[in-house]
């Protein structure tokens, strides 16, 4: 009985994070390609009309003082290269997606109270663990592992983007 209990909660619990998880990646997809066409052209409008009146505006400052301009120009040649201004698109719609730390979460809780319920099951003398029960463990693991890091990849994302 305590089996069917450990067993029948923890396959509703990976069911229902698999769901979950399906369904979000489903509507970012969908979400993604609406977008092509409309936003992403009207930024790159904008971006470039402003990039073009700052242009002419250091080409009017500079063409007073020639000698500002040269040394201007060794400068930046011998810097570094310019950090990114502006946050790829996936890394921005990575940030907006905020449901992935509540699923790392999930998933490591559920792997933790199955990682229980397997010692728990081999202290008990009479009985031995069932036989997928150990590779249901190790998927669980491994699907926790890659949604805590996918978790800590989204915190990174917000933080660019800010």
């Amino acid at each position: 009985m305590t089996y069917f209990l450990v067993m029948g909660s923890l396959a509703l619990s990976v069911l229902f994070t698999l769901g979950w998880a399906l369904s979000r990646l489903l509507r970012w997809v969908a979400s993604g390609l609406s977008l092509g066409s409309g936003k992403g052209s009207a930024r790159s409008r904008r971006s470039s009309g402003r990039g073009s009146r700052t242009a002419a505006k250091t080409a009017k400052s500079n063409t007073g003082n020639k000698a500002s301009a040269k040394s201007a120009a060794k400068a930046g040649a011998t810097a570094k290269a310019k950090p990114a201004g502006e946050p790829w698109r996936i890394t921005r719609r990575l940030a907006e997606w905020r449901s992935s730390t509540a699923l790392a979460l999930v998933a490591a809780f559920t792997y933790l109270v199955a990682r229980l319920a397997e010692h728990g099951m081999s202290y008990r003398p009479p009985h031995t663990l069932p036989s997928g029960f150990g590779t249901l463990l190790f998927g669980l693991g491994w699907l926790s592992a890659g949604l805590i890091l996918l978790a800590l990849l989204h915190r990174l994302a917000v933080w660019r983007c800010r």
